[in-house]
């Protein structure tokens, strides 16, 4: 396999002074926790505002599924407090059906109050980890993801229902 690159080594301070990079350019970062310290603090020390600098974790480290394997197993139930009477939503797995309240920001939020086990991570529509199948029904996304899911599937973490939805967890 032939793999064309420009240089070799971590990406650091002296690439950016050799790229003439401005100080005052906005800087997002994706990686490693450790190599996001490393580069943010070098980025600091060079002169770049901490505003200007974002970061975004990946790799090796914490569980990407809480409320799967980091939370004990509590019984799927209705969320406290009265319900709208906004669509169905129906956890399929779970065997939970209960109405959509416009409290919730997402389905992830009201999955959560019912607690559901879901997978998720970024809550925004980047990292598909909370990608799920949608059995049936409709859903609109606020925010819009980063990428759309697959074909009969959702992103709970920033999916609202739009009719009555049946989610394959």
């Amino acid at each position: 396999m032939d793999l064309e690159f420009n240089a070799t080594g971590h990406l650091g301070i002296p690439v950016l002074d050799e790229l003439d990079v401005p100080r005052d350019a906005d800087f997002y970062l994706c990686g490693p926790s450790i190599f996001l310290q490393d580069l943010s603090a070098g980025l600091a020390a060079w002169g770049v505002a901490t505003d200007r600098v974002h970061m975004e974790i990946f790799g090796p480290g914490e569980s990407m599924t809480p409320g799967i394997s980091a939370a004990p197993v509590r019984p799927a139930h209705a969320p406290a407090g009265p319900s709208d009477q906004g669509p169905q939503v129906s956890f399929a797995r779970s065997g939970l059906t209960v109405r959509w309240d416009e409290k919730y920001q997402s389905l992830l939020e009201l999955a959560e109050a019912c607690d559901v086990p879901v997978r998720w991570s970024c809550r925004t529509g980047v990292c598909h980890n909370c990608e799920s199948g949608l059995v049936s029904g409709a859903v609109s996304y606020r925010p819009d993801p980063l990428d759309p899911p697959a074909a009969g599937d959702l992103l709970i973490c920033c999916s609202q229902p739009q009719e009555d939805v049946v989610i394959d967890l």
